[in-house]
């Protein structure tokens, strides 16, 4: 059986933290089937880059700098990337109601919880085998 080489993942990270984007930048750089394609701190920023790249995966902060939260931009976001898987990677559990709620988003992870982020993002990418 030939294996085919899938490419990289391709990841737009939203995220206002410096210290949350180099978390999120450790954990995506221990699997090579994903590439950090984008970083934006503010929603604004990431919907500027979803006009110009096709990202994957989404993740995305509920709390940022600028006018929109994460739960507004999400459907925004799934509009200009129809195809992407959007990860609601928040320090609010009181928000999993609403992100459930809300068709756009894929996937609730609380930052509580980051050893979750890669495992979460592999499956919605379709990404079952171990990564390497």
């Amino acid at each position: 059986m030939v294996r085919v080489e899938r490419p990289p993942e391709i990841l737009s990270v939203i995220e206002d933290d410096p210290d949350i984007q180099f978390l999120i930048r450790t954990m995506f750089a221990m699997d090579s089937r994903f590439i950090i394609a984008s970083m934006s701190e503010t929603t604004e920023g990431a919907l500027e880059c979803a006009r110009t790249s096709v990202p994957g995966i989404i993740v995305l902060d509920h709390g940022e700098v600028g006018s929109l939260t994460g739960l507004d931009a999400a459907p925004l976001l799934k509009k200009l990337a129809p195809r992407a898987k959007i990860i609601l990677f928040t320090a609010h559990a009181e928000l999993e109601a609403r992100a459930d709620d809300e068709p756009a988003i894929d996937a609730f992870l609380l930052k509580t919880d980051p050893t979750q982020l890669l495992p979460v993002a592999a499956r919605l990418a379709g990404l079952d085998e171990p990564f390497a």
